[in-house]
């Protein structure tokens, strides 16, 4: 993997990615959630992947690795992850943006997933989820009204 330098990158022009895309970027679809986790870096890409539902993709910048880690093209599976963190024991959590139900969806290590969660109150996106410092709480956003759920555990462990 390597860097690729670009000038005027204020683009007052809006044609940066383009410029970019021509001197060989990487091109990615709706980025949006990102949490580091160690020295790796998780991002999501919410419409991106041969089904538009979504990719989440691993840097690791010590190794200089950018890989795909999963894209399940399985709306029924996963449906758009959007925000994203990692748990206290090592899988992500991600927040779906579909146009449907929205589940936390868990990722372990090794990609198998599972649905860890359910927005039960409504049809918006779940957004913005953090464990507390202590990992003793786990906040998560529903998008529609605008309210904030804080979810006890003990998060020490996935327990499926």
């Amino acid at each position: 993997m390597d860097w690729i330098d670009l000038d005027n990158v204020e683009s007052p022009d809006d044609d940066l990615r383009f410029r970019g895309f021509d001197a060989g970027a990487a091109r990615f679809c709706r980025g949006e959630g990102m949490w580091t986790a160690g020295d790796t870096i998780y991002f999501a890409c919410t419409s991106g992947g041969s089904a538009k539902g979504g990719q989440i993709w691993r840097h690791m910048p010590r190794a200089s690795t950018l890989e795909l880690f999963i894209e399940p093209n399985d709306r029924a599976r996963f449906e758009m992850g959007d925000n994203l963190t990692v748990a206290p024991w090592g899988d992500l959590i991600i927040c779906e943006d579909g146009p449907s139900v929205d589940y936390l969806v868990g990722v372990t290590p090794d990609g198998k997933l599972y649905r860890f969660g359910k927005n039960a109150l409504n049809e918006s996106e779940l957004a913005g989820a953090v464990f507390s410092p202590d990992a003793t709480t786990l906040f998560v956003n529903i998008f529609t009204p605008g309210m904030t759920l804080a979810i006890t555990g003990p998060w020490n462990k996935r327990t499926s």
